[in-house]
């Protein structure tokens, strides 16, 4: 890394190695600033330079504060490394979540789509002749029922219940339907 460390007494402070990296870190944190600025603003003493010609990042932080960024903020001067790895975790994240997706899929929690809607149309399809064919099979019968005669409504209601329920319990089975889709 491009920062030096200084000792000053008993702590460490963190600093830049000159005023060429200072700007660098600066233009790479998004603000608006050119070498020969920096250079003007560092002679009118907007930012102390050390002896040996380093400056510390105490005094960026505070010079930055009044620049103008164009992208970017203040903590990029120290954390884009820690950015990196947070990008880093967050791709690593999403492969996880996709190897966990994958897995669930492998273990039959999960069918593609195109096959969810196939077996749904071929079990509407089943539905559909279930009734078709209860209808033309017990059609003679409620005719029979009502045998012209509204008052025996009751009677003909009931055995379409009747007939409803079969049909609907054989169609919510667990059994294997064929089906063949044909192309018009």
């Amino acid at each position: 890394m491009e920062n030096k460390q200084e000792n000053q007494g008993p702590e460490i402070l963190p600093s830049f190695l000159n005023r060429r990296v200072a700007v660098k870190k600066l233009q790479d944190a998004g603000y608006k600033i050119s070498d020969a600025q920096f250079y003007r603003h560092c002679k009118k003493g907007m930012v102390r330079i050390n002896p040996d010609g380093s400056i510390l990042e105490a005094e960026i932080r505070g010079y930055a504060a009044n620049l103008k960024r164009v992208a970017g903020n203040i903590e990029d001067l120290n954390d884009m490394q820690s950015q990196k790895i947070q990008q880093e975790v967050k791709k690593l994240e999403l492969q996880n979540a996709k190897l966990k997706f994958d897995q669930a899929k492998e273990k039959g929690k999960y069918i593609p789509r195109a096959d969810f809607e196939a077996e749904l149309a071929a079990r509407a399809a089943v539905f559909d002749t279930g009734f078709r064919h209860a209808f033309n099979v017990h059609a003679r019968e409620w005719i029979a029922i009502v045998a012209g005669k509204p008052e025996k409504s009751a009677d003909f209601l009931q055995d379409l219940n009747r007939v409803l329920d079969e049909v609907l319990n054989s169609y919510a089975t667990v059994k294997t339907f064929q089906v063949v889709f044909e192309e018009k």
